[in-house]
């Protein structure tokens, strides 16, 4: 008798599991990849600079798009002679500065072993293409090729730079930030002129630096709060995430707390990072970051994806950012 009420008490019962959420659909997804990307707002307008050979520029009307392809970031016809014009050109960002629209980028190096410095190059429009500047470059270790910051002190003596992104503070002040390549990793700043050009005269100095792999910076000063936001883990899986850090510091965040503002179990997405901050339009602020999706759609990877060799590439993804009276960021709805 009680066996048959307990039967059909549970036969009755219904079990609703809470639903995984969706995940946000991209601003821009050619088939090419849209990876690493450097935000510049100019004209009412949002521009994006990635990887790609010689780099590769797309403009947005907005945020959310719509997006199309502008062409190469950079004109090579006469690239730099410490160059290796064979390889991508990684992660360039640009900005606006008394010498016209300024793009930094990371680039293969010759006779280094594969490893990168980084450059400049200029253009009279926002959408390049940019010309080099000489030959050669702005950050590059040990100062092989001239190269005006030698980053000394870096982990790894035999390692390169990749990932320049530029930082102004609130007095006007120019800033190159940038990741040393190999693990460990760090994160560095040097001063630059107020063209932006060169190094003001002294060299870069380490923010803080990881065991693992620590890369993408980018810097926002909030009243006497400077956050860093940087990614984490390899690049080439779903772990890859965003992370940010807080200091009164713009020199030392070595003891600061490193907290997640975006993983893929947060966002439903596949590796989200390479994520750079800017305002937008209304008034408020953007993230803008990559990830992965697998075959000719827009649906997010898994990571047994990725191993077993499925057709994968990066996205544009935008998000708004919220910050807190303490400088606090956080995520809010994604575009």
């Amino acid at each position: 008798m009680w066996k048959a009420v307990v039967l059909a008490v549970v036969s009755s019962l219904v079990v609703v599991l809470p639903a995984q959420a969706a995940a946000p659909s991209p601003v821009y997804a050619p088939d090419t990849s849209v990876a690493d990307p450097g935000i510049l707002r100019a004209n009412g307008d949002f521009y994006a600079f990635t990887t790609g050979p010689k780099g590769r520029v797309s403009r947005g009307d907005t945020a959310s798009g719509p997006w199309q392809s502008v062409g190469a970031a950079l004109d090579l016809s006469t690239p730099p002679a410490w160059m290796d014009t064979g390889a991508d050109v990684w992660a360039p960002d640009a900005w606006s500065t008394t010498a016209g629209f300024v793009l930094y980028y990371s680039a293969v190096a010759k006779n280094f072993g594969g490893q990168r410095c980084i450059g400049v190059a200029t253009s009279s429009g926002i959408g390049g293409p940019y010309k080099p500047i000489g030959d050669t470059p702005l950050v590059c270790p040990g100062g092989r090729f001239g190269g005006e910051d030698a980053v000394p002190g870096r982990p790894v003596a035999a390692a390169g730079v990749i990932d320049p992104s530029p930082f102004q503070d609130s007095e006007g002040r120019r800033f190159l930030l940038y990741k040393t390549q190999q693990t460990p990793s760090s994160l560095r700043m040097v001063r630059l002129t107020d063209a932006g050009l060169h190094w003001a005269g002294s060299d870069s100095r380490e923010l803080l630096q990881r065991d693992g792999i620590i890369e993408n910076p980018t810097m926002v000063q909030r009243g006497s709060q400077y956050v860093l936001f940087a990614s984490r883990y390899g690049y080439d899986n779903c772990s890859y995430a965003t992370v940010w850090l807080r200091s009164t510091d713009r020199w030392n965040f070595a003891g600061a707390t490193e907290h997640s503002l975006m993983t893929s179990g947060s966002t439903s997405l596949c590796g989200p990072g390479g994520a750079d901050v800017t305002p937008s339009l209304d008034g408020g602020w953007r993230v803008f970051l990559h990830g992965w999706v697998c075959g000719t759609g827009t649906s997010p990877c898994t990571d047994s994806q990725i191993t077993n060799g499925v057709a994968h590439r990066r996205v544009l993804y935008a998000t708004i950012l919220n910050w807190t009276t303490d400088a606090t960021p956080s995520v809010g709805a994604f575009l």
